[in-house]
């Protein structure tokens, strides 16, 4: 049961977690927790403003290497580092805020968050590797595009990603999904990024894909390397897709999912000409 494993792991705090905390945790009840379930790997229990217990589903051999990560990572904003030793699970800090509102943003802001990552030295740092969560875009992958994405578009933004990836262009510090609900913001201030699972030293281009495309705010706002940006941005559309192709998806799921991710796909064929400038 998560809970007890939660309980369990608040026996197991390191040494370096404040005395009050210790005894708040010492004595907290995990029945209580609020329980996030997060996709396949973990379960996620929220004890609002003492710490976040992550049970995995599975053992998880990484573990250890994503929470000294947490460790060793110095930002502006708070990540959610370890509290208790790593024992099937770990206790982690708790990170207040929530989600930014989707489709808004301030581009200033945007560009502190990519000049910060794009310039953070990641000597030394426990990092992921590049494609870590999906994958490379394979040839299996882009003759099943053939179908849906028309002139080999698909081929030449793999080739494109995949070759900036070998020549390590634009490498440096990369979340691998900066949005959504892995970034908490108060009062229009972000305060706190989570889920470093897939960081990885890599393209720096990445960050502002992710960004522009949960802010709605065009790449060449707040980044120098917009086409970069927008070509990513349609490799990513082309895991979407890929991913539909093997489901069982219905004629109108598939409409939204072309009317959303096709002008992606376009603009990013598009940009290529100009994305190693």
């Amino acid at each position: 049961m998560p809970a007890t494993r939660a309980a369990m792991l608040s026996r197991r705090l390191l040494p370096s977690v404040p005395e009050h905390l210790a005894t708040q945790l010492g004595g907290y009840d995990w029945r209580t927790a609020q329980v996030v379930e997060r996709g396949k790997d973990h379960t996620i229990l929220v004890a609002e403003k003492l710490a976040v217990a992550r049970i995995p589903r599975q053992t998880d051999p990484d573990l250890s290497r994503k929470m000294q990560l947490l460790t060793d990572l110095e930002l502006p904003w708070a990540v959610p580092t370890p509290l208790s030793e790593v024992e099937h699970g770990v206790l982690q800090a708790y990170i207040p805020g929530t989600a930014h509102p989707h489709g808004r943003g301030e581009p200033h802001m945007l560009a502190s968050i990519v000049s910060e990552l794009e310039t953070y030295d990641t000597t030394g740092l426990t990092l992921n590797v590049p494609f870590a969560q999906r994958g490379q875009i394979t040839r299996v992958m882009l003759e099943a595009l053939d179908a849906v994405v028309p002139d080999r578009m698909a081929w030449s933004i793999a080739e494109h990603v995949h070759g900036w990836t070998d020549d390590q262009v634009g490498c440096g510090l990369v979340h691998g999904d900066l949005a959504g609900h892995n970034m908490h913001w108060v009062d229009g201030e972000l305060v706190g990024i989570l889920d470093w699972d897939y960081a990885a030293n890599w393209d720096t281009a990445l960050n502002a894909t992710y960004l522009s495309l949960w802010h709605a705010v065009r790449p060449e706002e707040f980044t120098a390397v917009p086409n970069r940006a927008r070509v990513w941005s349609g490799a990513l559309g082309l895991y979407a897709l890929a991913d539909a192709l093997s489901w069982n998806v219905s004629a109108a799921g598939w409409r939204r999912l072309k009317k959303k991710v096709q002008p992606r796909i376009l603009e990013a064929y598009r940009a290529i000409p100009y994305a190693e400038d």
